[in-house]
């Protein structure tokens, strides 16, 4: 079971000047929607914000009803319609939920341990947000694909960054799970051994956040569904 999960990241965009009403519409939407990603096999769901921006990381049972993963805010119009919608270049219909590129997780499901343990509830979902500079992409994904494989299960299970243009959204999950190892992709050991310091020059800082979010802003949660629910 545990490898018949999908791990989803999308970024959505509020209409410019509609913060608030969105925010009053979801607060009245919240048992619809979570009974409607219920329904569709979602295993856990949480919404950031960011200005006016969302970001949501979403897991899925495949097999299962299919979530029609383009319109998760399909089932209420009001909220719909405080969405802009994403452009497509070949000429299809444009998107309310933009897909991020997974460029690191520090685990995956697999067969061999149970993706949600039973017992396990998270007491914070974190989920931060940071810039990179254009000509450090390439750098920072090789870096992360390298630890991901050189170095699998290394701090937390539900660990996963996604990445849009030059920014990348980060989620996981407190307390943090670790697995017993396994074997990764890569045989090489080649990852830097100080990561910050290896790291510090991809980044575009933040100029209005405090210190200790000059790299990777803390957002706010602004919804969540989970298993218990």
């Amino acid at each position: 079971m545990s490898n018949d999960i999908e791990r989803i990241i999308w970024i959505s965009a509020i209409k410019p000047g509609m913060e608030e009403a969105f925010l009053t519409e979801l607060a009245g939407a919240d048992a619809s929607l979570k009974a409607r990603l219920k329904q569709c096999g979602v295993e856990t769901c949480s919404v950031f914000r960011e200005g006016r921006y969302l970001f949501t990381y979403l897991e899925q049972l495949l097999g299962s009803a299919a979530i029609e993963r383009a319109r998760l805010w399909a089932a209420d119009e009001k909220l719909l319609s405080l969405l802009e919608t994403w452009p497509s270049i070949d000429g299809a219909k444009g998107t309310y939920e933009l897909r991020m590129n997974d460029i690191f997780h520090d685990d995956l499901p697999q067969s061999d341990v149970p993706w949600r343990h039973p017992d396990y509830r998270p007491t914070q979902r974190v989920g931060s947000l940071s810039r990179l500079k254009p000509n450090q992409y390439a750098s920072y994904v090789f870096l992360h694909y390298q630890l991901q494989e050189e170095k699998p299960r290394l701090f937390n299970k539900y660990y996963i960054i996604g990445s849009l243009g030059e920014y990348i959204f980060s989620y996981q999950e407190l307390p943090a799970i670790v697995e017993a190892p396994r074997k990764g992709l890569l045989s090489t050991k080649e990852t830097p051994p100080d990561w910050g310091v290896a790291m510090e020059p991809h980044f575009e800082p933040w100029t209005d956040k405090p210190e200790a979010e000059r790299l990777w802003c803390v957002m706010e949660e602004l919804f969540y569904m989970g298993r218990e629910e």
